[in-house]
């Protein structure tokens, strides 16, 4: 692995599982860590057991898109792992994540990977949810990196079923019905972005998944 990475979201359960696998001895990124706040700084930045984690505060429904450009700026990757915990769905799951991806081009840094949701492109699926709105917010997220960015960005979208903070077990399944569905670790997760983050063949392309029997290292591509 190589590059420089920024990761929106770091603090995050997803993003905290990113932050151990790109700190590792092993790995050449330089890491970049978006917090909230200082005490989120220093839990990221202890993650690490190799190469320093970067860390810099702010929050989305705050920040511009000049703002965010600047940050983005320098970085070969954008990562977002976002989300308000249903707080703040409209100025951070939605708008503050389509921030990013006008920052990202502004920035002139083409390479990102978003995580949504399972089945956040079905309506069906949305309208008999309970967490409605928050899929709401995945499906028109998705939707405006798909339809106005796709010759702008080259992105992948990992679309995971129902989180756990089981251990990783470095094998995942690709949802192709959307009568199925499933879950996943959050371990995993982070080891499918680090598998998608350089694979030029997971360009323009979204991911239903959740564990299975496939590694994971295969499975995108």
């Amino acid at each position: 692995m190589t590059g420089k990475v920024i990761v929106f979201g770091a603090h995050g359960k997803v993003g905290q599982n990113l932050i151990k696998l790109l700190g590792k001895p092993s790995s050449t990124f330089a890491t970049t860590a978006i917090v909230r706040n200082n005490e989120q700084a220093q839990t990221v930045k202890s993650l690490s057991s190799g190469p320093e984690i970067s860390t810099k505060q702010l929050t989305l429904d705050n920040t511009t898109v000049n703002e965010l450009a600047g940050i983005i700026k320098g970085h070969s990757a954008v990562v977002l792992t976002v989300g308000s915990a249903g707080k703040n769905l409209l100025q951070v799951d939605l708008d503050g994540v389509v921030k990013t991806f006008e920052a990202s081009v502004q920035a002139q840094v083409k390479r990102l990977v978003l995580i949504s949701a399972i089945h956040a492109d079905d309506r069906e699926n949305i309208d008999k949810s309970p967490i409605r709105n928050y899929f709401i917010a995945k499906h028109y997220a998705d939707r405006i990196l798909q339809l106005e960015f796709s010759d702008k960005l080259d992105f992948t979208i990992l679309k995971p079923g129902l989180l756990t903070d089981e251990p990783a077990t470095g094998k995942v399944r690709i949802i192709t019905s959307k009568d199925d569905a499933g879950s996943v670790t959050r371990a995993d997760v982070a080891q499918a972005i680090v598998s998608v983050l350089e694979d030029s063949k997971t360009y323009g392309k979204s991911y239903d998944f959740v564990n299975g029997d496939t590694p994971i290292e295969s499975a995108f591509n």
